[in-house]
């Protein structure tokens, strides 16, 4: 009974009930979303280490983002390659450039991430690629990654296009995505890097990887290797360097701060739109509510009648909600290649929040209903 004329009085105020579910609804996209976009950023921290083939990570001390490694002295990688417990040392370059397609629709430049590895090793953990790796011999030779943006225009096998001002053809492709820090990647040998990236120092490169010999402790051998490597070299771990770069884009950027405050404000909005389409009601209806009460209704009574209210109105804003921010996730796959994916935990954490967000509203607008006084009826 108490249930039936919850929604009788929702349904009799269609037009009413409708705004604050749509209400709910724009809320709970938004809050999915945000929470998508955040989940995104997490897992794109880490994408491109994910692959990268080590144990133990060398930087310098003024690294701040893969993007943003700085340089180290080779030569560090011999000192670390004489320790006893490791197997073997390789180079990566990293740096930023700007690439310009070929065919006048493609002239403009964008910024692209150039990664640079010997072609006869394999650094990259990425079968496609290391399978044409040989092709990197040839200098001028890229391969592209299919995760870039399309407004880089054709990257496939056989394209020319410049990379800074020098000439290239993209030799072949892979797929592995740079998330948040860059719309595309190439791949180049070291010697067409150097062309690339004329004021780099041969002497120099971006990052260190170091490959542990099986049982070695990871911990210790990063101990072992601070104790003779100079202090123009940072060592960490695998997992310390994954925790730096989630830490890095969840916390210190203003990519991760966004997509955070952007939930908090979803939630105010779905709070306020219902609270006032409740309130709005309890206004029209306060004669009524007054009648139940000079019909011995209890405060407890009404004050859960309008929570009731709220609660149905957070289940029915979530449905469509749900359902609009699924196709919305494959859209933003489709489009910008982000990762963003529901998944069970998220879905079910948004419906509770939808019903949190409009029972706060129902108690807060079953203040209301205790003013209604059967003296008024007279």
């Amino acid at each position: 009974m108490k249930t039936q004329l919850a929604w009788t009085n929702l349904l009799h105020q269609k037009t009413r009930s409708a705004v604050a579910v749509a209400g709910v609804t724009f809320a709970v996209v938004l809050v999915l979303m945000q929470l998508g976009f955040l989940a995104a950023v997490r897992q794109t921290a880490t994408r491109i280490y994910g692959r990268l083939a080590f144990d133990l990570l060398l930087v310098a001390p003024d690294y701040v983002h893969l993007s943003k490694a700085g340089t180290i002295p080779r030569a560090r990688l011999t000192s670390a390659a004489s320790l006893p417990e490791v197997e073997g040392a390789s180079a990566l370059d990293v740096g930023f450039n700007l690439w310009r397609g070929s065919g006048e629709e493609n002239r403009q430049r964008r910024g692209i991430l150039v990664m640079a590895l010997a072609p006869s090793e394999r650094v990259i953990d990425l079968p496609e690629l290391q399978e044409q790796q040989p092709l990197l011999e040839k200098p001028g030779t890229v391969l592209s990654d299919r995760m870039s943006r399309a407004e880089f225009g054709p990257m496939e096998q056989g394209v020319s296009a410049e990379v800074g001002r020098q000439k290239v053809r993209v030799g072949g492709q892979f797929t592995l995505g740079t998330g948040f820090s860059a719309d595309g990647a190439i791949v180049t040998s070291d010697d067409t890097f150097r062309r690339l990236f004329p004021n780099r120092k041969s002497s120099d490169v971006s990052l260190g990887l170091i490959r542990l010999k099986p049982g070695v402790d990871a911990d210790e051998a990063a101990t072992k290797l601070s104790k003779i490597l100079p202090r123009d070299v940072r060592i960490y771990t695998r997992a310390e360097i994954e925790a730096r770069e989630r830490r890095h884009w969840m916390v210190k950027t203003s990519v991760g701060i966004i997509f955070g405050f952007g939930v908090l404000v979803a939630l105010f909005v779905g709070t306020a739109i219902v609270y006032q389409v409740l309130s709005s009601d309890i206004a029209s209806h306060l004669g009524e509510y007054a009648t139940l009460k000079a019909m011995g209704y209890t405060r407890r009574y009404l004050s859960w009648l309008v929570l009731q209210q709220a609660l149905i109105l957070g289940v029915a804003g979530f449905v469509p909600g749900m359902i609009l921010a699924v196709a919305l996730y494959q859209l933003t796959r489709y489009v910008t290649h982000v990762p963003v994916e529901m998944t069970l935990e998220r879905a079910i954490g948004v419906l509770v929040l939808s019903v949190t967000m409009c029972g706060l509203s129902g108690l807060a607008s079953s203040a209301k209903v205790q003013s209604a006084d059967p003296a008024d009826l007279f």
